[in-house]
């Protein structure tokens, strides 16, 4: 008679899952009393109490009709350019329109038009074809523009009137917080 031996790893592990199912097995209640009863309990329980949904109120509307005052839609800011120039519109006669001068904010602003005077030197001139050009150079990044007469430069609106060799000058129209501009020569001069 042979006699048959299982080897000891596999006697461990019938061993561990007989022991598994006996625990599992004295565990069970087939009848599940516990969870007929929580639920039973639920299903007790009263609603609560939810309110009505209120009443509509019609609110009417609100017409603005006050047309001598200004636009609220126009800013009171130039938002920008990140600075706090005033552009208060009001309504002018034509008297006060010609004697105000303004700028030419229809044009599209580039170049050295989007930084300020201060931040600009100039470096020299250059003559080409009989016209005087003015050598500008920009202290944030250090590129040098060529500019000439009529040209613009600076934030606020500056003209280029006239170059020399030892300056360029530039008219600016700066607001003067009444709804008007004025006018105010600046000039960039030679650096050594």
């Amino acid at each position: 008679m042979t006699k048959f031996h299982l080897p000891k790893p596999c006697c461990y592990y019938i061993s561990f899952i007989s022991l598994i199912s006996i625990l599992l097995s004295s565990c069970s209640d087939t009848e599940m009393a516990d969870l007929k009863k929580y639920v039973a309990n639920i299903k007790a329980k009263e609603n609560p109490h939810v309110d009505a949904i209120p009443e509509y109120r019609h609110i009417p509307p609100y017409f603005y009709e006050v047309q001598q005052q200004r636009d609220p839609f126009i800013p009171l800011i130039d938002t920008k350019n990140g600075r706090g120039i005033t552009l208060a519109k009001t309504r002018q006669t034509d008297a006060q329109k010609v004697a105000c001068p303004t700028p030419h904010d229809h044009r599209v602003r580039v170049g050295l038009e989007l930084m300020p005077l201060d931040a600009l030197q100039m470096v020299g001139t250059l003559e080409n074809n009989g016209a005087l050009w003015g050598l500008v150079v920009s202290k944030g990044d250090g590129i040098i523009y060529r500019v000439k007469q009529g040209d613009y430069m600076g934030e606020n609106y500056g003209e280029i009137m006239d170059i020399s060799e030892q300056k360029i000058e530039v008219m600016e129209q700066l607001p003067d917080g009444k709804g008007c501009w004025k006018q105010e020569t600046a000039a960039l001069l030679l650096v050594e």
